[in-house]
């Protein structure tokens, strides 16, 4: 059996874990609250919004850097977005977890690291999706 694509497993792996993250804060009637303005709509309108950017793999499928944000604020108002993001994220997980995710997002992986994260965030929030 051939293996998949790397780009077709990181889309793959994306989609799953947007799925998860935005269902995840959702109320019990699917609404969920942008991580950074007071916007709240269905959880399928939403974005998942990534601390670090998804360009650095090491933390793109990590679920301590992903949480819901309205369309407006992740692709728009980034610079708002950003300062408001970091403030929850300093909040919720403080200075010392933030300074680890910047030095993880600086980690080059190679394509094979890659693959192997894409699959298990695929396993995982699978898995995840199943459990919500």
């Amino acid at each position: 059996m051939k293996k998949q694509s790397l780009p077709n497993l990181k889309t793959k792996a994306d989609t799953i874990t947007s799925q998860y993250i935005r269902q995840k804060w959702a109320d019990s009637n699917g609404f969920v609250k942008c991580v950074t303005c007071p916007t709240v709509k269905h959880w399928k309108e939403m974005h998942c919004a990534h601390f670090i950017g998804r360009a650095s793999n090491p933390t793109r499928w990590l679920e301590e850097n992903l949480r819901p944000a309205c369309p407006s604020c992740n692709v728009y108002r980034k610079e708002y977005h950003m300062r408001e993001f970091t403030l929850v994220m300093l909040d919720a997980y403080g200075r010392d977890f933030v300074d680890e995710l910047n030095r993880m997002a600086r980690k080059v992986c190679k394509p094979s690291e890659v693959r192997q994260l894409a699959e298990d965030a695929i396993t995982y929030y699978t898995e995840a999706v199943r459990g919500l």
